[in-house]
């Protein structure tokens, strides 16, 4: 009982907790209708455990159930007589908080009458004491004159309640008068005979204007505290006056105060304004989101299967916010100092002009980056010196912090790494809004809550949602849900869970207060620091790392695929190495510097030279660095325990090689590193942890460097690169140093029959094919008619046709290819497109499981080729009948 006592106390003081974020009028209509709620889902349970209960009786009467139905239906009905004893108690908890709040809502009938009573029996008393005084000829002086005031301040109510009455009838009137005006002049304009919406009306964008006011002012307090005072509040900040001093000067005139108040107002009103300019956001949330999406679907509006845009969004947004502030994007552009503004253009103009000018046109595109239009002064994007510098300060300072809400990281980083970003994409042809990020993750990695709220009843096992009440509300897809059932209340940090796969899926939304609803948001704008992965690739970018280098690549990609490794993690291992040490095992950290920091002939063998640290090299600035990098990966001794510096070292004494030996480094990194960096190692190496290659080189970089974002868009597109010229002049697995052309040689009398100039040739093609020429799915959906199958010609990109196989009667789907299948591959998988996969045919499937694919676009449109591969995640094969 006692139990059951305190737990009803424990529900009723959360339940208040709860009700107090209102005022008492507000808390008592909430608490009324959870208490009908939950009236109602007493009576329910009540009902239903009833007819549990007859039901049971009846059959137990029968006596024709097994044990085992006995059984089931025994527990049916202890499951709901407990759901009906929580019922009870939540009505219990629910009704006490109910009553309790009426207790504090003074609007009540019973509330109101205590205080008419009170109020009724205060005025006997004054009149009993006014009475008393007027007979003392002395105090009757006194009593005349309170007698005067109170008269005064009665003509003075009448006078303003009049005066507001007034205000409210002409009001009215104008409101009245401005609707007809309205309604004529919408006539006039060809828009019928109606008023001008109300969201579009002069009070509506004022009112929109001031509420974006208050939250810059809001913001600014966050970024700067507002200065107090002027020439006296300076004097006591400053200690030049006495605090005791000042007030005594204040409140020895009344006449003091409120010129003091006004003074001080208009002095911290001017102070956040001052530091409202300092935000580089001044966007509510809802409007840079708008901004966001806008220009992803520019990316998405000129993407193909040849050139996938990713415009970095971020530096658009601080440059479009440092110059037209709190902008809608219907709007038309302010037209000032910047020269891109032009006349009657409207925001999304004026975007669409500055995503071309990033990017260039078709079929010539051209990059270029947002800092450096601004800083080029032949640019209409221009940027002074000192504009440059205060705004990139401030992105640096405070980025997009002002935003309210704030989010914690999913798990222990410093750095999010989203694999795909929100906004808009194109699927199959379709521009669609994808309103959510995917983040990078490991299987089984435990994730914490972002924020604090509310968890939302738990409809599906790995999808979790926790709600701050009528604020925001948070959903993560891809984490455990067993630790909850819906309705517990967490803080930030809370441990949700374990990852259920890799790369998980975060949507953000916010209540607008105009609109009334829930509305979407970019995620990425609340957490602390982020790094996309996915970044602009265009079918006129060419790679050529030189022969050198190119020479070293290929000797680590066969070192490694003869043991087994995978060309996907081979790929990312490379393209981390081509950031660290442009793949050469004979560098040294610092060593382009002048010597004797620097590398000079006989450095390479100097022990002195090598051990430098950050004292010689930095001068200090990077102090955990004991013994300077070495090699293919920089490996270095580190103040906080990592001698990986002196193990290579003392690995090669040890093998009698030279530690710059490019396959001395290659065995250390399999045999003679640490035993956690070799899994590490042969995680990335044999596609463990991912198939995905942004996935991998994130991975790699995180936890075999550790050095979690360095670079990492740059990294991973020197893995796609590395990933496409293996594939077409090393071979695969299976034959490594096979080029497509040796493949074909090869194996054409196996292909049966060869494709002819219907499946590969411009301007040729099977009737019913609806998919891009010279794409993938294109050449796939030929060589399948040309084998016999009739396929649907609109299963989607080369990715897709995976889990859109049904839409062709018959086919089914495998993990083993078989010849005539055709394999899709997901995003990411086999150096394919990051959004929209690939598609080829199976040709030729070996004893060893390896298999030949014929494919087309890999190097552009109407491009055929040939790779050998292995099954492995990420690769579907669709058999067609």
């Amino acid at each position: 009982m006692a139990g059951n006592r305190k737990a009803l106390r424990e529900g009723v003081k959360s339940e208040l907790e709860t009700l107090s974020k209102h005022r008492p009028h507000k808390a008592t209509k909430v608490s009324r209708s959870s208490l009908k709620a939950a009236k109602k889902d007493y009576k329910l349970q009540k009902d239903n455990y009833k007819a549990l209960k007859l039901e049971s009786l009846e059959q137990s009467k029968k006596d024709s159930l097994s044990p085992k139905e006995k059984k089931e239906l025994d527990e049916k009905l202890a499951k709901s007589k407990e759901a009906l004893l929580k019922s009870k108690n939540h009505r219990k908890v629910v009704a006490k908080a109910h009553k309790k709040t009426l207790k504090k809502d003074p609007k009540t009938l019973r509330n109101k009458s205590k205080q008419l009573q009170v109020s009724s029996a205060k005025r006997s008393i004054r009149q009993q004491i006014k009475k008393s005084l007027s007979e003392d000829d002395t105090l009757a002086e006194a009593v005349d004159q309170y007698n005067k005031v109170k008269d005064l301040k009665f003509k003075s109510d009448i006078a303003i309640s009049l005066g507001k009455t007034s205000a409210r009838a002409s009001f009215n009137t104008i409101k009245g008068v401005n609707n007809i005006a309205s309604r004529f002049s919408n006539f006039s304009k060809g828009r019928g005979f109606t008023k001008t919406p109300s969201d579009m009306t002069a009070r509506a964008k004022m009112a929109k204007r001031t509420r974006n006011f208050r939250n810059r002012i809001t913001a600014a307090k966050k970024v700067k505290q507002s200065q107090q005072g002027l020439s006296m509040a300076r004097q006591v900040l400053a200690g030049k006056m006495k605090i005791t001093k000042a007030l005594t000067v204040i409140f020895g005139n009344p006449y003091t105060w409120i010129i003091f108040g006004i003074v001080l107002i208009f002095f911290v009103i001017s102070s956040a304004l001052t530091s409202a300019s300092s935000i580089p956001i001044k966007q509510d949330e809802f409007q840079l989101t708008d901004s966001w999406s806008y220009l992803t679907k520019l990316d998405a509006d000129n993407s193909d299967s040849s050139n996938s845009f990713f415009t970095p969004l971020d530096d658009v947004m601080y440059y479009m916010n440092d110059q037209f502030d709190d902008y809608d994007m219907k709007d038309f552009v302010t037209v000032g100092n910047n020269s891109a503004a032009q006349p009657n253009q409207t925001y999304e103009q004026y975007l669409t002009g500055l995503w071309s000018a990033m990017n260039g046109a078709s079929p010539d595109y051209k990059l270029t980056s947002m800092n450096a239009l601004e800083k080029d002064k032949s640019s209409k994007y221009y940027l002074s010196d000192d504009n440059y510098s205060d705004m990139k300060e401030r992105e640096d300072e405070v980025g997009y912090s002002s935003l309210d809400g704030q989010l914690e990281f999913p798990y222990k980083t410093d750095n999010l790494v989203i694999t795909r970003r929100y906004g808009y994409e194109k699927d199959n042809d379709k521009v669609k809004l994808h309103s959510s990020i995917g983040v990078s993750n490991v299987v089984g990695q435990e994730l914490f809550a972002p924020m604090g709220g509310i968890v939302n009843s738990i409809t599906v096992d790995d999808t979790l949602t926790i709600s701050e009440y009528q604020d925001a509300r948070i959903t993560i897809t891809g984490v455990n849900t067993g630790r909850f059932q819906g309705g517990e209340k967490i803080e930030a940090g809370t441990l949700l869970g374990n990852a259920s796969k890799s790369g998980i899926s975060i949507s953000y939304e916010k209540y607008n207060d105009d609109t009334k609803k829930w509305v979407s948001v970019n995620p990425a704008f609340y957490f602390p620091k982020v790094t996309y992965t996915q970044f602009t690739s265009l079918s006129s970018d060419s790679f050529d790392p030189g022969k050198s280098v190119t020479e070293r690549a290929t000797a680590v990609y066969n070192f490694l695929t003869k043991l087994g490794y995978k060309k996907e993690g081979i790929s990312a291992i490379l393209g981390c190495w081509s950031e660290e040490s442009e793949i050469n095992p004979k560098r040294a950290e610092g060593d382009y510097l002048s010597p004797p920091v620097g590398a000079s002939g006989n450095s390479w063998d100097d022990i002195s030279w090598l051990n430098m640290g950050d004292n010689e090299i930095y001068h200090g600035q990077f102090p955990n660095i004991v013994h300077r990098g070495l090699g293919l990966g920089q490996w270095t001794d580190t103040a906080d325990g990592s001698t990986r510096h002196t193990m290579l070292l003392d690995y090669a004494k040890a093998k009698s090689k030279k530690w710059y030996d490019l396959n001395l480094q290659l065995d250390f990194m399999v045999n003679g590193d640490t035993a956690g960096n070799q899994t590490m190692f042969k995680n990335t190496a044999s596609n463990a942890v991912s198939s995905s290659i942004p996935e991998l080189t994130n991975y790699f970089l995180t936890y075999w460097e550790g050095n979690p974002g360095n670079k990492l868009q740059q990294r991973v597109q020197a893995a796609q690169n590395w990933f496409t010229y293996f594939s077409n002049n090393n071979g695969s697995d299976a034959d490594m140093s096979a080029s497509s052309k040796e493949l074909f040689e090869k194996y054409k009398d196996k292909i049966i029959p060869l494709p002819s100039n219907k499946e590969t040739q411009e301007g040729q093609g099977w009737p019913g094919n609806g998919y891009e020429p010279g794409n993938c799915t294109w050449y796939v959906y030929n060589r399948q008619a040309q084998i016999g199958h009739n396929i649907d010609g609109y299963m989607g990109n080369g990715g897709q046709w995976g889990y859109n196989y049904s839409k062709t009667p018959g086919a089914t789907i495998d993990s083993k290819p078989q010849v005539g299948d055709a394999v899709s591959f997901s995003p990411g998988v086999a150096g394919s497109s990051s959004q929209y996969g690939h598609v080829a045919q199976v040709e030729v499937v070996n004893p060893d499981g390896t298999f030949l694919v014929s494919e087309m676009n890999t190097l552009g449109l109407y491009s055929m080729g040939y790779r050998m591969f292995q099954p492995g995640a990420g690769m579907t094969f669709v058999h067609f009948k």
